[in-house]
């Protein structure tokens, strides 16, 4: 397939070699030791664990950290539903030198073909244990402390709050807004979202949190009230949609302005760019559509129309990956494409294509920066997984980038 080469731009691929049966690369997150972090998870074979793996940029090699099924105590032989993937659930504690990581369900029991976590429910065999949380001392290289943090669920997405030492989650496949007191130990279940999971939550300078449900309104979460309030905003999305399954997939948060821009996990994706403090509902302003848009009566797969790793470089715009219809020799396929966008001028450059190893290279998870700026992207659909790294020819970072509290 012809590729998109940019000049300052510079694609190599990382594979998990070392665990073959890996499937997918959800999180990829920059430690609070400035670090990259990446899950390399192993869903669709009975029986495996994720393992947390760190890039170590002085040999170009990864370092194999630990495996979350040793570490928990939740053998993957067990015969229950494994400790498989970690699902945009890191999330950083620059205060302490801790990176939190929570797992996430779909790995069936060894021996299993899958698994139906509402069919095990229960199940006092099979039934998954619970989303464990590990908290790994980056400086000490050490895992610090382990306890289960959500019993008979998993965590699909975290955000921290480090002015109160609290994390936040949504759980499956309940689908229900949960906060946890990191220093009692204790899980707060504020409510139900609805049936379809959001797959990303953000918070403001305020320590407010936000999401959308499945309905496709936004609803935000105040901790000095403890109240989840439902604000006037819908996902922005294409005239021959409903708001429905208008959940949020990605967001970041431009470190110049107090902009959030985020993507929906729904096909035709808009881009958002969302302001919490204008207004007591802030402002939510719709960017138009990013992929080239399929004709209006024919449907698209949510994972075939797919934005993520949305991330702003050094140059102060924000970056995302986009899958883009390619048409060569008789076929159809899809490919990644790096973009880049203005947060002024709103203008869109396609910049090059992440490519390598096996399975298709469309579909990019989360995104993470080095303090030089050079970007990395996790891959999924592909055993083994692994991950893009983007080198990025430019002037050096006077700080390093802000780090994002969220998964």
């Amino acid at each position: 397939m012809k590729t998109i080469i940019h000049p300052n731009y510079h694609v190599t691929y990382h594979e998990f070699s070392e665990r073959p049966l890996s499937d997918s690369c959800w999180s990829t997150h920059t430690g609070p030791d400035g670090r990259i972090y990446v899950a390399c998870c192993t869903e669709h074979t009975g029986g495996e664990s994720v393992t947390v793996v760190r890039y170590r940029e002085s040999d170009d090699s990864l370092e194999y950290l630990f495996d979350m099924d040793k570490v928990t105590g939740d053998l993957r032989d067990s015969g229950r539903a494994t400790q498989c993937k970690i699902h945009y659930s890191f999330a950083p504690d620059a205060e302490r030198g801790l990176l939190y990581c929570a797992t996430h369900l779909s790995g069936p029991p060894k021996g299993d073909k899958y698994y139906n976590p509402w069919g095990a429910w229960h199940d006092a065999i099979k039934a998954f244990k619970g989303a464990f949380l590990v908290a790994y001392d980056t400086a000490r290289d050490q895992v610090q402390d382990v306890h289960l943090m959500i019993p008979r669920e998993g965590c699909r997405c975290l955000c921290f709050d480090p002015e109160r030492r609290r994390l936040y989650a949504v759980t499956y496949p309940r689908d229900h807004f949960v906060w946890y007191d990191l220093d009692a130990r204790e899980l707060h279940d504020v409510g139900r979202l609805g049936s379809v999971n959001t797959q990303c939550l953000f918070s403001d300078a305020a320590g407010r949190v936000y999401t959308f449900m499945d309905s496709g309104r936004m609803v935000r979460f105040d901790p000095e009230c403890e109240r989840l309030d439902e604000l006037p905003w819908s996902y922005p999305h294409a005239d021959c949609q409903s708001p429905w399954h208008g959940v949020l997939y990605d967001a970041v948060q431009d470190p110049a302005r107090e902009a959030v821009y985020m993507v929906p996990w729904k096909s035709r994706p808009h881009l958002a760019r969302f302001y919490p403090d204008d207004g007591p509902d802030g402002r939510l302003e719709d960017l138009g559509p990013l992929t080239d848009q399929p004709d209006r009566y024919q449907a698209v797969g949510v994972n075939q129309d797919h934005v993520g790793g949305l991330i702003f470089g050094l140059d102060g715009k924000l970056h995302y990956v986009k899958s883009e219809v390619v048409h060569e020799d008789g076929t159809v396929q899809l490919r990644g494409v790096v973009c880049r966008m203005d947060p002024v001028t709103l203008e869109h450059e396609r910049l090059c294509t992440v490519q390598g190893g096996n399975g298709a290279s469309h579909y990019v998870a989360r995104a993470a920066a080095d303090s030089r700026g050079n970007f990395y992207m996790g891959k999924i659909l592909a055993r083994p997984a692994g991950f893009y790294r983007i080198r990025i020819d430019q002037p050096q970072a006077k700080n390093p980038p802000p780090l994002r509290l969220w998964g």
